[in-house]
């Protein structure tokens, strides 16, 4: 049976991204004076999710940290231009 690995690089920049994106979102929360306990019920997450987004932990559900973005404001955009290393913005595309 052929065993995939992942690349250190993909594992390392996964983490770094992780650890930036769960920061994103404990500082906002914290601006908004919200608790962790408040945005699991506001969004039926359960507190052990939050604790472990905010911590970095680069296998949280991508689609449960994206209701927890929302819910203290974060848009996508937001979260690829605080994550972007040169905040580059792509490109318009044509209609």
């Amino acid at each position: 049976m052929a065993h995939t690995k992942k690349k250190p690089g993909a594992q390392n920049a996964a983490q770094d991204f992780a650890a930036r994106f769960g920061a994103l979102i404990r500082e906002r929360r914290a601006a908004l004076k919200l608790r962790q306990d408040d945005i699991a019920f506001s969004t039926g997450l359960g507190r052990r999710f939050i604790i472990e987004l905010e911590a970095g932990k680069p296998t949280c559900h991508l689609g449960k940290a994206l209701v927890v973005a929302a819910a203290v404001g974060l848009r996508p955009i937001d979260l690829m231009a605080a994550t972007n290393d040169d905040n580059a913005m792509p490109p318009d595309l044509p209609d």
